[in-house]
C-alpha cells in the first residue's frame, strides 16, 4: 500500500497515511484536530552511490544552479 500526504483544512497540519489505491483521493481525518484533510502532491527525490561511496542526486533534486535543472552545472556554461 502507498502513503499518501494530507494537509489540513483547518490546522494546516501535514500528515501521512498508509491506505489502498482505491481509496487515494478520498479525503483524510486530521490526527490533530480530527476536521477534513485533503492530499496534496509529494515530492521525492532520488539518489545513487558512486563507486566512492558518495551519494550522487540523479532525480527530483534538480540542478546545481537555480537558473536549469540539469544534473551538472557544466551545461550552464
Amino acid at each position: 500500500m502507498p502513503i499518501y500526504e494530507y494537509v489540513c483544512s483547518d490546522c494546516k497540519c501535514r500528515f501521512e497515511l498508509l491506505r489502498p489505491f482505491n481509496r487515494a483521493d478520498e479525503d483524510a481525518s486530521c490526527p490533530s484536530c480530527k476536521q477534513i484533510g485533503k492530499r496534496i502532491p509529494s515530492r521525492f527525490s532520488s539518489f545513487a552511490k558512486t563507486a566512492e561511496g558518495t551519494s550522487t542526486p540523479i532525480a527530483g533534486g534538480g540542478g546545481g544552479c537555480s537558473g536549469c535543472a540539469a544534473s551538472s552545472c557544466t551545461t550552464c556554461h
